[in-house]
């Protein structure tokens, strides 16, 4: 079975991600991948270039985005088909009106009855659960889970796992591993790409 990175950041996640769609691309091609997403910060600015750059390499574009919530949390979102491309973008376009002018807050109600065609993945470290297992907050961390699991449905909610080497990946992981057993949920490993090359991190 070959790796597909599900969470992915150009230079269209400003400020962030350090490289061209097109870069992503040819790297992800280099690799095998036979497919690569992208989920740039609150937006999908880079989507058409990103499509064109696969179809050209001849791997599959996986459209998507990394939203903001309210409370500052993070949500990795994939699109499926048509009604969900117009549920990803209904969703930036709230976030974007909730927020000042250059950064994005979507409102966690928001998301009720716009989920259909999208696949949900629980994010970085900046994750809703993620962050709260970080502070030992266990409940929190399912109560999340459950609330997601309930809007997406058992079948398009994952829970991610990534290891940046970090102290407290293993530890981390091993909780959120833990918890998608307690919940009968499937996990996904991703890691949060930035860059194509190592001499990206330097940008």
């Amino acid at each position: 079975m070959s790796y597909v990175e599900l969470h992915c950041h150009s230079n269209f996640s400003l400020l962030d991600g350090a490289d061209h769609p097109e870069t992503l691309v040819a790297r992800a091609a280099a690799l095998g991948m036979p497919a690569l997403a992208l989920t740039d910060h609150d937006g999908v600015y880079g989507a058409v270039r990103f499509q064109a750059a696969a179809q050209a390499a001849g791997i599959r574009s996986l459209l998507g985005a990394e939203l903001t919530l309210h409370d500052e949390s993070h949500l990795t979102l994939l699109v499926q088909n048509e009604a969900g491309w117009h549920n990803l973008c209904y969703l930036i376009s709230r976030a974007r009106h909730n927020a000042a002018k250059g950064s994005a807050q979507l409102p966690k109600n928001e998301l009720v009855g716009c989920t259909d065609g999208l696949i949900a993945l629980s994010g970085c470290r900046e994750g809703a659960i993620s962050r709260a297992l970080r502070q030992d907050d266990r409940q929190t961390a399912l109560n999340q889970a459950r609330h997601y699991q309930q809007l997406f449905g058992p079948d398009n909610f994952y829970i991610e796992l990534q290891n940046h080497h970090r102290p407290d990946d293993p530890r981390r992981n091993h909780r959120l591993a833990a918890l998608a057993d307690y919940l009968g949920l499937p996990c996904v490993a991703s890691n949060n790409v930035h860059y194509a090359e190592q001499a990206g991190q330097r940008r």
